[in-house]
């Protein structure tokens, strides 16, 4: 795991020039690399790669980067591993080449060379973001594994182009132009998150995962993909697993041990973050079965008891035998993370469990230098509860003729909700009845828009972008989505496979993978995902509906497997999540530095606000004047963080 940035200026450099910055860019991502910082530069070319090493295969310094191949033609700045390098490796000296370092680079490198970038790509297993140079060619190549697990940015500022895995880098370089882009901004208030390909600033882009972008002297780029979600997701729907339960099971096992024991190849110590939930007890579960010794396990939990978890993960890690450290944080020290966020995450992001796992990595890193992780899960099998809803609003539609979906439809739009629940208050019984009755004011709005799949995705309880409020914004303009393609659309026509696509292609890499690789590399920690192997992510199309969702529950497959290793009585139990009392602390301890903000010259003077609904929006919140707005709250407050560090 490191850090990759560089720039192209293709008019030359001066080498005492390129020389400072590339330094400095290494320097803004020490943190991601803190073993070694290193720049090439190619004068003539106007190349200058940058990189920060985190030391995990090949500890020795003739694997340091930047890497330049034996006959001098490439140059690379590379992040990530690949975990089947081995298999190249062996493949490529057979074929003639020669090695003479240890390291998964050199295999990268040399497997481009040999096969071409995009042939070569399509042989890694593993997890990635890389910058290729060819001299030769005066072309510069950056690519991104599949799933998007790496981050990397890029962008042409005024003539020159600029890469990194982080806009702090980026932002290193004098040619960056500061402008906060107001889409980027708008789809961050509706996510939490900025979505993939944008990013916070305008002019500078995520490269997508699965994506190669080129660029030549000239400046002239293309961006081609290599691997589609799009292509799988329809592929495996219109050729699923045919054999029975016992065998899918079998196979989802051998994929699993094989992705788990490939991501277990290190030449530094490593453990497992364990939450004693169905995703990470599994991969506890098939490191200890590949070990020959008890492996290392890794617990946060709180004092306060409604959100702590940890009792369970040591149920689980002594079940399994394995070395269990646990840590229970105090409120004290998880609201001690909150003002510095925006050092960790280059954008603003607000999903709140990224306190919660920075806390996890800072306890993980003071014992082991990489740590796998059962992320991925829910999103490739169907776990989270929207997507039973969502079944189940299929089946409805299904199974109800639309004149019959119109009538009660009509019926109930006809009735003033406010009339409806006042009238409820009056009966003895109407406390019972009000949840029934306000369940079916929002399934007659879900039938109104069944065919709207973008609609339902952004207004059913308990999906990523439920309840956002773009109100505050001057421009809540967003930026065009997945969701919007209609070429998606056509290629997925069930609404439950449509959304479990739109999670893969957008919260899993945007969201989840991007606040585990920001929390894990603030602690110069090295995260790996093996159950988002590429070949399971193929897997879980595959898979049969049934063995993901059913009777109320998700990740079938994945509970059958789990059995095998663990008794289902220390597993079943209600999904919780890594979560906090956020609201609370927001009322008491955090209100303080919230009021701070919403105070402070920052949000009176920011041109994408408007003042007085900030204002609003936060007195509501506090007094309970208006429902849903803990979220709006949260990602007001942390852009407005951000953008007081970005203002300095």
């Amino acid at each position: 795991m490191c850090g990759i940035a560089g720039y192209w200026a293709p008019d030359r450099v001066d080498p005492g020039t390129a020389s400072q910055l590339g330094n400095s860019m290494a320097r803004a991502m020490k943190h991601r690399g803190p073993d070694h910082q290193n720049v090439w530069i190619s004068q003539s070319d106007g190349i200058v790669l940058a990189h920060a090493r985190l030391s995990i295969i090949d500890l020795s310094e003739s694997a340091n980067q930047p890497f330049v191949s034996p006959d001098g033609r490439y140059a690379i700045v590379y992040n990530g591993e690949v975990f089947n390098f081995p298999e190249l490796r062996e493949s490529l000296q057979n074929a003639g080449h020669v090695f003479h370092t240890g390291s998964d680079t050199e295999v990268v490198v040399q497997a481009c060379a040999h096969w071409g970038v995009i042939e070569a790509i399509k042989r890694f297993i593993g997890m990635f973001a890389f910058a290729l140079w060819d001299s030769r060619d005066k072309r510069l190549t950056l690519a991104r594994d599949r799933i998007g697990v790496k981050p990397l940015y890029y962008g042409n500022q005024g003539g020159t182009f600029l890469f990194s895995s982080t806009l702090a880098a980026i932002e290193r370089h004098p040619a960056f132009e500061r402008r906060i882009s107001a889409e980027a901004l708008a789809a961050y208030f509706r996510y939490s998150y900025v979505p993939s390909p944008h990013s916070i600033f305008s002019g500078i882009a995520k490269l997508p995962p699965g994506h190669v972008f080129s660029i030549d002297r000239n400046m002239k780029s293309s961006l081609n993909c290599y691997w589609s979600g799009v292509d799988v997701a329809q592929a495996g729907l219109a050729s699923p697993f045919t054999g029975t339960d016992s065998e899918l099971i079998d196979g989802l096992e051998a994929l699993a041990r094989d992705a788990v024991r490939r991501s277990m190849i290190s030449d530094v110590p490593l453990g497992c973050f364990l939450s004693g939930g169905i995703d990470s007890s599994l991969v506890a579960a098939l490191m200890q079965a590949e070990s020959c010794q008890a492996i290392r396990t890794f617990t946060v939990g709180f004092s306060d008891a409604r959100y702590d978890e940890s009792g369970y993960a040591r149920k689980v890690a002594h079940h399994l035998e394995c070395e269990h450290t646990d840590i229970i944080c105090s409120t004290r020290e998880a609201l001690d993370l909150i003002p510095s966020l925006p050092e960790y995450y280059d954008e603003p992001f607000a999903d709140s469990s990224q306190i919660p796992t920075l806390l996890l990595s800072q306890l993980t890193r003071r014992s082991v230098t990489v740590a796998l992780s059962g992320d991925g899960g829910d999103e490739l099998f169907a776990g989270y509860d929207r997507y039973y809803w969502i079944g189940k609003l299929e089946n409805i539609l299904s199974r109800w003729h639309p004149e019959l979906r119109g009538s009660f439809t009509a019926i109930l739009e006809a009735l003033p909700r406010q009339m409806v629940f006042a009238a409820l208050k009056a009966l003895p019984f109407g406390s019972k009845l009000a949840p029934m009755v306000d369940g079916g004011y929002h399934l007659a709005r879900m039938m109104k828009h069944a065919n709207d799949f973008k609609y339902l995705y952004q207004t059913t309880p308990m999906t990523v972008c439920a309840y956002r409020d773009n109100s505050l914004l001057v421009n809540d303009a967003e930026p065009r989505s997945v969701m919007d393609e209609e070429v998606i659309r056509a290629a997925i026509p069930s609404l439950l496979h449509w959304m479990l696509y739109v999670d893969q292609t957008t919260y899993l890499p945007d969201d989840i993978l991007q606040k585990l690789d920001r929390a894990s590399m603030a602690f110069s920690l090295e995260a790996r995902v093996p159950l988002l192997d590429h070949r399971l992510f193929e897997f879980a199309w595959r898979t049969p509906k049934h063995l993901k969702l059913h009777r109320g529950r998700g990740k079938i497959i994945m509970r059958e497997l789990l059995a095998r290793f663990i008794p289902s009585q220390l597993i079943e139990r209600p999904k919780r999540g890594f979560s906090i009392p956020l609201a609370d602390w927001l009322k008491s301890d955090l209100r303080a530095w919230g009021q701070s903000l919403i105070d402070s010259s920052t949000a009176k003077n920011d041109q994408f606000l408007h003042k007085a609904d900030v204002i609003a929006t936060w007195n509501n919140f506090l007094t309970g004047r208006a429902d849903h707005t803990l979220t709006t709250v949260w990602n007001l407050l942390i852009y407005l963080q951000w953008r007081s560090r970005y203002s300095n």
